[in-house]
C-alpha cells in the first residue's frame, strides 16, 4: 500500500469523529448563547437541569450515530480493503508458479479480520464513554475533565460571569471558544493519564488493526513462497531514523532488529507509512537500487530556506501538518463564534486569520515542492464562509493610504523634544512594559526612530511589534495622512497572521494621550496592548481589557472635560492633557479601558 493509500484508509473514520467533536463543541456554545443574556443568575438556575438534560441526550444520539457509521466503515476496511490487499500478492504467486488460496478459503485470515473488527467495535464503545476535554490552568498545568463535568462547569461559569456584568458576553464567548478548540474532544484513559484527541485515537486504533492484517498476509505469503526476505517500501519525507532501512531488502529477523518491526517507533509503528512485502530472489525486482535510494535521500536531507528557517523534506512535512492542525482549529473557531453570535468585528478578524493561514500554507507548500492536503483541512465536514470579503477587511482595518510619503510642511508646533528623547531617562520609560528586555529595546528604538522621522510634521508612524520576540512584524512610516495613519498591506498581514502576539506602537506629533480612535483600533486589531510615543517625550501604554468601547464615546467624554477647562480664564496645554486623562480615568472605571503614563 502506498503512503497516500494508507493515509486515505482512515479518512472516513477520522471525519466521523471530527464531525462529532464540532457537534458537541457547537452545542456548548449554543447553550451559552441561548442563556447568556439572562437577566439574572436565577434565570440560568431555573433552566440549568433541563438544558443539561437536553444536551446529554443529544450527545448520546450523536455518539451512537458515529458508532453506527464507524461499524459500516470498519466493514468496508476489513472486507473490501483486506480483499484488495490480499490479492495484491497474486503476481508473486504467479511468478513462483504457485496457486494462491482464494480469500474465501483462507480461514486464518478470515478469523483474524473478524476478531479485529469485533475488537475495534468494543474499543470505540469504550472510547466514546471516556471523552473529555483538556484544560490548561493559569499555572500552565493541564487537567482533564470528563465531558459532561466540563460541560456543566463551563456553562455555569460563563452564565454567572455574564449575568454578574463582570465580563462582557463577547469576551466570555471568545475565551470559551479558544479553550474548546485548543483542547478538542479527547479520549482520556483516567487510570494511566494517556490522552489523545478523539479523531487521533480512532485513527491509531484502526491503523493498528490494519497493520496486524497486513503483517499476517505478508508473512503467510512469504511462508507459502518459501522466502524469508522482504522489501521495505520507500516514501518521500520519511523520518530520519527510518531512512537507513527504507526501500531495501531485509530478512524477517532484520526487520525486527534493524527496522524496528513491532516497536512503536519502528517499521509499521505509530505514524509510519512504510510497508514490507515478500521478496523472492530471482523472481522479484527491487523498486529502487541502493544508489537511487542514496541520491533521493540526500536530496531530501538537503535543507531549503523559507522565512529565515531551514527545512529538510521531513521537517517541511511536519511543518505542513502543524499548519493544517492550526487551520482546522481556526475553522472550528469561525463556526463556534458564528453559533455564539459573536460581533461582526470578531468574525471578520477570525476569518482574516483563516485567510492568512491558507495563504501561508499555500506559499510554504509551493516553495517546498509539497502537494497541498486540502482533504486534511476539510475533514471536519464544515461548510460555509471562512474568509472575509475585501469590503469587510477595509471596513475593519481601514483602506490602504498608499506609500507616497509626500513632503509635509514643517511646523514648530510638532517638533520633538530631542533633549528628552535622546536621554537615558527616555530609554528607562520603556523598562518594565513587558518584562522582556529585547522587546522593550525594540519599542524604544522604533519609538525614537518614528518620532525623529516625523519631526516637525503632523503625521504619525505605526509599527506592529511581536510581544514575544520584539521583532518588527509590519510598519507604515510612509503615509502622508495628517494626525493618523491607516494600515498598508504590511500592517494588514501582521494583524491577520500574528493575532495574540501584537503590540501596536505609534507616535503622536501633538503630544496628546491615547484618543478614542487609539482604543478602538487596539480592540479591533486585537493588540495585546498599544504603546504611544508623543513628541514631548511622554509614553503611554493602553488597551481595552474586556469590551469594545467606541471612539465616539471616549472622544465625547474627553471633549466634555476639556470644554470645562476651556471655560476657565487661566488655562494651559497641560490643563487640557490633565482633563484628557481625567476622562480616561472615568472610562476606566466604567468600561474597562486602561492606560499607564510613562
Amino acid at each position: 500500500m502506498t503512503q497516500g493509500e494508507l493515509e486515505a484508509l482512515t479518512t472516513e473514520v477520522e471525519s466521523l469523529y471530527s464531525q462529532l467533536e464540532i457537534r458537541i463543541l457547537n452545542d456548548i456554545v449554543e447553550r451559552i448563547r441561548i442563556n447568556g443574556f439572562a437577566s439574572a443568575t436565577a434565570d440560568w438556575e431555573i433552566t440549568r437541569l433541563e438544558q443539561l438534560g437536553m444536551s446529554e441526550e443529544s450527545i448520546k444520539k450523536w455518539v451512537q450515530f458515529a458508532l453506527d457509521a464507524t461499524d459500516d466503515e470498519l466493514e468496508h476496511i476489513f472486507s473490501d480493503e483486506v480483499y484488495k490487499e490480499y490479492y495484491g500478492q497474486a503476481p508473486l504467486y504467479k511468478a513462483a508458479g504457485l496457486d494462491m488460496i482464494p480469500y474465501e478459503q483462507n480461514v486464518p485470515l478470515q478469523q483474524l479480520t473478524e476478531s479485529l473488527r469485533t475488537q475495534l467495535h468494543n474499543q470505540f464503545g469504550t472510547l466514546s464513554g471516556s471523552m473529555g476535554l483538556a484544560i490548561r490552568g493559569e499555572d500552565g498545568r493541564i487537567t482533564y475533565s470528563p465531558l459532561m463535568q466540563y460541560y456543566r462547569g463551563t456553562l455555569d461559569d460563563a452564565i454567572t460571569e455574564i449575568a454578574s456584568g463582570a465580563t462582557s458576553y463577547d469576551t466570555v464567548l471568545r475565551r470559551t471558544v479558544t479553550q474548546l478548540t485548543n483542547s478538542g474532544l479527547r479520549w482520556i484513559d483516567y487510570d494511566s493519564g494517556v490522552h489523545n484527541r478523539v479523531d487521533v485515537a480512532v485513527r491509531r486504533a484502526v491503523m493498528t488493526g490494519w497493520r496486524q492484517v497486513q503483517s499476517h498476509i505478508n508473512e503467510q505469503t512469504a511462508a507459502q513462497l518459501g522466502t524469508d526476505t522482504y522489501e521495505v517500501s520507500y516514501h518521500v519525507g520519511a523520518r530520519p531514523s527510518h531512512q537507513p532501512w527504507e526501500g531495501r531488502v531485509w530478512t524477517y529477523d532484520q526487520l525486527v532488529s534493524e527496522c524496528g518491526l513491532g516497536d512503536v517507533a519502528g517499521l509499521c509503528g505509530a505514524n509510519c507509512y512504510h510497508d514490507y512485502a515478500p521478496f523472492v530472489k530471482g523472481a522479484s525486482t527491487r523498486t529502487y537500487t541502493d544508489e537511487e535510494l542514496d541520491a533521493m535521500i540526500e536530496e531530501e536531507n538537503t535543507p531549503k530556506e523559507y522565512g529565515g528557517k531551514q527545512y529538510t523534506t521531513y521537517e517541511a512535512l511536519q511543518e505542513q501538518r502543524r499548519q493544517e492542525r492550526s487551520i482546522r482549529a481556526t475553522r472550528q473557531q469561525v463556526k463556534l463564534l458564528e453559533t455564539g453570535g459573536a460581533s461582526k468585528e470578531e468574525l471578520i478578524l477570525k476569518r482574516a486569520k483563516y485567510q492568512g493561514q491558507m495563504q501561508g500554507y499555500k506559499a510554504f507548500s509551493d516553495h517546498m515542492g509539497l502537494p497541498m492536503q486540502y482533504g486534511r483541512i476539510r475533514q471536519d465536514g464544515l461548510s460555509g464562509r471562512f474568509s472575509p470579503t475585501q469590503k469587510e477587511l477595509v471596513e475593519l482595518l481601514g483602506r490602504d493610504s498608499g506609500i507616497t510619503n509626500k513632503r509635509v510642511k514643517k511646523d514648530e508646533s510638532y517638533s520633538i523634544n530631542r533633549e528628552i528623547i535622546y536621554s537615558p531617562k527616555y530609554r528607562r520609560l520603556f523598562s518594565g512594559i513587558v518584562g522582556n528586555g529585547n522587546v522593550e529595546e525594540s519599542l524604544y528604538r522604533y519609538a525614537k526612530a518614528g518620532l525623529t522621522h516625523r519631526d516637525g510634521t503632523n503625521c504619525e508612524d505605526l509599527f506592529i511589534i511581536s510581544k514575544s520576540s520584539g521583532k518588527l512584524l509590519g510598519r507604515n512610516a510612509t503615509s502622508s495622512e495628517p494626525f493618523g495613519v491607516k494600515p498598508n498591506s504590511s500592517i494588514l498581514n501582521a494583524v491577520i497572521n500574528n493575532q495574540g502576539d501584537l503590540i501596536g506602537l505609534h507616535t503622536h506629533p501633538d503630544k496628546t494621550p491615547p484618543t478614542g480612535s487609539d482604543f478602538e483600533t487596539a480592540f479591533k486589531r486585537r493588540y495585546s496592548f498599544g504603546v504611544l510615543a508623543c513628541s514631548d517625550g511622554s509614553v503611554y501604554t493602553y488597551g481595552c481589557s474586556n469590551r469594545y468601547v467606541s471612539k465616539e464615546l471616549i472622544d465625547n467624554e474627553i471633549k466634555k472635560y476639556q470644554e470645562s477647562i476651556a471655560m476657565k480664564k487661566e488655562k494651559t496645554y497641560s490643563d487640557y492633557v490633565k482633563a484628557h486623562l481625567m476622562a480616561l480615568d472615568k472610562l476606566r472605571e466604567e468600561y474597562g479601558i486602561w492606560y499607564e503614563a510613562g
